[in-house]
């Protein structure tokens, strides 16, 4: 790997974790694709770290290419990365739009 294309990953990461920190830290929700708001502000905060944890595990599996490129270490980093990837996305759409939110009566 080039390092223009280490800078190239380098900038992917650092866009992961800049939405990351935007969304979490400063709760900027509406980054969020497809969130159109009204949920109440508990599940408005839970949903701001998933989305900030999915994005954290996407910065660190895209790092993984690097390391890997850089020091031939990782056996089989392209699919490792894709499924540290898709793991957490699919964990993330599955429970934000699939599974039934908890219920707020008893």
């Amino acid at each position: 790997m080039s390092i223009l294309e280490t800078v190239v990953v380098a900038h992917v990461v650092g866009i992961c974790l800049l939405l990351a920190w935007a969304i979490h830290g400063r709760g900027r929700v509406s980054l969020i694709a497809g969130y159109d708001g009204g949920l109440p502000p508990e599940r408005e905060a839970e949903l701001a770290r998933d989305a900030a944890a999915v994005l954290v595990a996407a910065a660190a599996a895209t790092t993984l290419l690097v390391v890997d490129a850089w020091t031939g270490g990782v056996p089989r980093a392209e699919a490792l990365t894709t499924l540290a990837i898709v793991a957490p996305v699919a964990w993330f759409l599955w429970k934000w739009n699939v599974r039934e939110p908890p219920s707020t009566t008893r």
